[in-house]
């Protein structure tokens, strides 16, 4: 009997020590507890790794990368959108120039083979050659107006090379310069 009083009383001696031990050993985790931003996973440092485990601010890190991560990858995408966006105009943009430089070539060569018939008649009559002159000058002058962005004034300079040049047929269908 003095044997199981004495593992008793041992045991009664031995408790509060096992208690401060294991107060001792919380207030040192909880000691350890930092922000966040400081509990890296990859750090060796056994007690505030093991506070930020215990505080949860792995998870609080975690969540935060996660936003921000989110919150990039939506960037990213806006950057992408508009990129796609500007090359889609650009091809656009690059396709309506080629167009017009084959309209424009197309012009040049219907008006070449127009001057290139009235050769003759234009050097005999002095009025036509400079009424076929002053088209020429019209022709040769529309990619410049083409290239200003003011559209009224791109269909303005249109309308008039038209009018001057079915004038310029009907006059000498009509036989002005004869």
């Amino acid at each position: 009997m003095a044997i199981e009083m004495i593992r008793i009383t041992g045991l009664s001696r031995a408790r509060p020590v096992l208690l401060a031990c294991a107060l001792a050993l919380a207030a040192s985790i909880a000691g350890c507890a930092t922000t966040p931003g400081e509990c890296d996973p990859t750090a060796r440092d056994f007690f505030k790794n093991t506070g930020c485990l215990a505080s949860g601010a792995y998870g609080e890190r975690q969540r935060a990368m996660q936003a921000t991560l989110d919150q990039e990858q939506r960037l990213n995408a806006s950057f992408r959108s508009v990129l796609s966006e500007l090359q889609a105009e650009q091809s656009k943009v690059k396709g309506d120039l080629s167009s017009r430089q084959a309209d424009y070539a197309r012009l040049d060569a219907a008006w070449g083979d127009l001057k290139r018939s009235l050769a003759a008649e234009t050097k005999a009559n002095r009025e036509l050659a400079a009424r076929v002159s002053a088209i020429d000058s019209g022709v040769q002058s529309r990619k410049a107006a083409d290239a200003g962005t003011d559209v009224a004034a791109k269909q303005a300079a249109r309308d008039d090379l038209k009018l001057k040049v079915s004038m310029l047929e009907k006059e000498l269908a009509a036989g002005v310069y004869e």
